[in-house]
Order: structure tokens, then sequence, then C-alpha cells
């Protein structure tokens, strides 16, 4: 959920800096409504890239965490080209402290179901 609302969050500001740029450039310059849109639409790729960038960066991120501290589990996830998707599920698991429990018993392992479900 929370990262949906980040991403609808971080949509809506930069559509909003498009905005902003393409209002700006067709005032400042005295421009036409179609050279506006040109640097609207301009603003909008920079805003989009820039966007991606910090998302795929995050991505990284996550799976260099995974990549030093449990390392089986990257392995894992690395032959199925997975380990860039871990950022999603990485908050849930660690609140819920699903990869410690190596050996945990059958009782241990349905306590941390149940914290992953809550």
């Amino acid at each position: 959920m929370a990262v949906n609302i980040h991403i609808a969050a971080s949509s809506l500001t930069s559509h909003g800096f498009t905005l902003a740029v393409a209002a700006s450039v067709a005032i400042g310059l005295n421009l036409s409504l179609d050279m506006s849109a040109l640097a609207g639409r301009a603003a909008g790729t920079g805003v989009a890239i820039a966007g991606l960038y910090g998302i795929v960066q995050k991505a990284a991120d996550s799976a260099h965490r995974l990549h030093y501290l449990y390392p089986d589990y990257y392995a894992a996830l690395y032959a199925q080209e997975l380990e860039m998707m871990y950022f999603l599920t990485e908050p849930l698991f660690e609140r819920a402290g699903a990869l410690k429990a190596q050996w945990a018993s059958d009782g241990d392992i349905a306590d941390i179901i149940t914290r992953m479900i809550r």
C-alpha cells in the first residue's frame, strides 16, 4: 500500500513540475502553445527518468543489503532473476523477522506468518 501511495504522490509531483515548467516557459519567453507543450513534454520526460532511476536505485540498494546479510536467500532469488524485486517485500520480511529464523520450530514459523499477515 505504501508503495502505491509513494508512486501516486511522485506521479502527482512530477505532473505538477511539468506543468510549472511549461507555464513558465510559455510566459517567460512569450511562446506559442505548441512550444510550451514541447517544453512540458521534455520536462515530463526528464522527471519520469529521474523518478525511475530512484526506484531502480532503491531496488539495487535492497538487493545489495540482501546479498551481504542473507547470501543464501540472495542466491536463490538471483537464480530466478528476482533479486531486484526484493525491495517490494523487504519491509514485510524485516518487520516479521522472517529471514532470521533459519532453524525455527513450527511454532516460530507460525508466529512469523502471523506477523507477516498483520
